[in-house]
């Protein structure tokens, strides 16, 4: 009777150290990514995926502030030819504000990007997701069916 108490709690515990061990090296990455970024000699020369690789770890993380400093110092840094990252770093900060319910702001983060890729998918979809929770629902719908339209 001890031995399959033993096995039960084996198979009830094995999965649960699995969870934990592949968060803590998930964790484990994250945070030797942006002990990198920390020590990079010339902070403007960064490659812009490991910028918005670290403002996706401080979104996951609810450092919100960190997350719009960091996209905000980034972005006067960009090349006027790397429209999509400047795109993206927009619907970073849009988000980040979102999700401390300042629409006002997060829409016009979203517009900002909008204007200069009006047909990215992502951005619309954020869009229409600010208009929604603002209560312009009539504005979200369009964007809805501008979205259908481009996935067609």
């Amino acid at each position: 009777m001890f031995e399959i108490y033993l096995i039960l709690a084996t198979c009830f515990l094995l999965p649960i150290c699995y969870l934990i061990t592949n968060n803590l090296i998930y964790i484990y990455h994250q945070l030797k990514s942006l002990k990198d970024i920390e020590e990079t000699t010339n902070i403007r020369c960064i490659d812009n995926k490991y910028i918005l690789y670290a403002a996706h770890i401080y979104i996951n993380r609810k450092k919100w502030l960190d997350c719009i400093t960091i996209l905000e110092f980034y972005m006067k840094q960009i090349r006027i030819s790397e429209l999509t990252t400047l795109v993206e770093y927009y619907n970073c900060i849009g988000l980040c504000y979102q999700y401390v319910n300042i629409y006002k702001t997060a829409t016009e983060y979203y517009l900002k990007a909008y204007n200069k890729a009006p047909s990215t998918k992502q951005t619309l979809k954020n869009l229409a997701n600010i208009y929604k929770l603002s209560g312009d629902i009539e504005s979200a719908s369009k964007l809805h069916q501008k979205l259908t339209r481009l996935n067609k």
